[in-house]
């Protein structure tokens, strides 16, 4: 009976539009100074069946961040010989250097590189010089988003200090004006481009705070890629500006609008020390320059492959400080996917967290869909994760099929993902998905989201948990809320029997909350 109750057909809409992976168009960058980095690359290039001739070493910096002349003696110049030297891009170079060291180049013909990844140890950012153009107009008060327009004022002081990445993306084009931003063709384009009609090269980096963390997290996509991308959606709204609070309001709809149960904070605050937080699939949200929350506890794990972005101005100024920047923690915690920022790239210029999610929706692949989302090239941002990660690959039903035959850790989530999914056509069979699961495979997640489920339909409830195993090891910030849900449903005794189970946890015992909720 449990077969035909929970296999029905539950795949959200979704437009597929997704591109084929290209291994043979697809370089990979490595700091020959850096060995830890090489074998971040191979395992990448192993993975994706990168050909190993595509793998390009260069002596490089160690520094995160370098000059424009290191940038160009260092990677600009000689990775452009290898590139032509191989016929990925086509084009003259001539010996004349222009003020930031940069090698003339001429193209002849378009890219045949589709993508450009770089790795651990390739240096991250482009310090600003002191070439400037003669105007001073500000350049957040000149920049415009309108939907899927973006409108670049021109003659600005925009400045030229940049992500390596974001400038490698123009490594098949004449060499431009290093002042400022350039549009990025892909930015909410709906239908797939021409690759070979644009000339900017995408880019993405397996980086972190050391190799094994980039190793990782990237091995966490993988494993998400393989089993479906599994868990809950959190979202932190209430940020300093109108724009970024509807960017993350649509977040919140989509991730529902998928069937991941979504969680949101809405005050100007991040979700607070007692949030739950079990099975992060989705993190995003803004605006603390420092990691702080419940987001930046150690304990609070991300799911294998989770999509994680927290929107600020500095979040990946260093990819090693995971203490200082949100970009570098999140990769620690286990970001199968994330972004940030360098330098200050102006809200309007920054990833757009909604269009990213809606790249996944129309099943782009990550480094896809982070390329929909992104305003500008030539700037500020770098995108962190195996760009060819489909975290919508292993479909829910297949996931069911696999809590039937194989059930693992994660494998409740499915559950949850598939009642939510039905619940917006069918509640009583989105409730039977749950009674089903939990008669098969005891939960205390399974057992308070039917709780809940029949509390919100005015139902009665049972609440036994005694003898469900994984009380222990539960997530204390969906203690605190389970918690929460029995004394306001009447039920304080099992409110405060549950909660005293958190004085066993070391990281619990001191906390001044839990014990003035308990009387102690």
């Amino acid at each position: 009976m449990f077969r035909p109750a929970i296999l029905i057909i539950l795949c959200a809409t979704v437009l597929d539009i997704r591109a084929e992976i290209n291994p043979q168009s697809t370089i990979v960058l490595a700091n020959e100074n850096v060995p830890d980095g090489i074998l971040v690359a191979k395992a990448l290039m192993r993975k994706r069946g990168i050909p190993e001739k595509n793998l390009v070493t260069l002596p490089m910096p160690t520094d995160e961040e370098i000059s424009w002349q290191q940038f160009s003696d260092d990677i600009l110049n000689p990775l452009r010989r290898e590139l032509l030297q191989a016929h990925f891009i086509e084009g003259h170079i001539n010996s004349e250097r222009d003020a930031r060291g940069r090698i003339d180049f001429i193209p002849t013909g378009e890219p045949k590189l589709t993508w450009l990844i770089s790795v651990y140890g390739v240096p991250l950012k482009i310090r600003p010089s002191e070439i400037r153009k003669s105007t001073s107009t500000s350049y957040g008060d000149k920049a415009r988003i309108n939907d899927n327009e973006l409108e670049l004022i021109g003659s600005v002081n925009y400045g030229d200090q940049s992500s390596v990445d974001s400038e490698l993306a123009l490594v098949a084009l004449v060499n431009l004006d290093a002042n400022g931003a350039r549009k990025n063709p892909w930015f909410g384009q709906d239908t797939k481009l021409d690759d070979e009609d644009i000339g900017i090269v995408r880019t993405a980096r397996i980086d972190g705070p050391s190799a094994s963390d980039a190793l990782r997290a990237m091995m966490g996509a993988w494993r998400a890629e393989t089993q479906g991308l599994r868990g809950r959606s959190y979202v932190d709204l209430g940020g300093p500006y109108a724009d970024g609070n509807e960017w993350f309001e649509r977040v919140a709809g989509l991730t529902q609008g998928l069937g991941f149960p979504t969680d949101k904070e809405i005050t100007g605050r991040l979700f607070n020390e007692h949030a739950r937080s079990d099975a992060p699939a989705f993190y995003l949200g803004w605006y603390s320059q420092i990691p702080n929350g419940r987001f930046a506890l150690p304990r609070t794990k991300l799911a294998p492959g989770a999509i994680a972005l927290h929107l600020h101005s500095f979040s990946a100024t260093s990819l090693r400080r995971s203490s200082i920047d949100w970009a570098p923690w999140l990769i620690r915690q286990g970001a199968g996917f994330t972004s940030g920022n360098v330098y200050e790239p102006y809200l309007g210029f920054t990833m757009r967290p909604d269009l990213l999610v809606k790249g996944l929706v129309m099943n782009m692949s990550a480094g896809e869909a982070a390329w929909y989302a992104t305003p500008v090239v030539s700037w500020q941002g770098t995108i962190l994760g195996d760009p060819f990660y489909q975290p919508f690959g292993h479909e829910v039903n297949n996931q069911l099929n696999d809590y039937l035959t194989k059930p693992d850790e994660l494998g409740v989530y499915a559950i949850l993902r598939a009642s939510q999914l039905m619940q917006q056509k069918d509640p009583e069979k989105a409730l039977e998905i749950l009674k089903t699961s939990m008669q098969k495979t005891p939960s205390i997640v399974l057992a308070y989201a039917i709780a809940k489920l029949q509390f919100e339909q005015g139902t009665a409830f049972k609440w036994e948990i005694d003898g469900i195993p994984g009380l222990e090891s539960l997530d204390d910030g969906l203690v605190w809320e389970i918690a929460q849900f029995l004394a306001k449903s009447g039920r304080k005794e099992a409110s405060q029997k549950i909660l005293r189970t958190l004085l066993l946890r070391p990281e619990c015992q001191d906390d001044p909350e839990l014990k003035k909720v308990l009387g102690i």
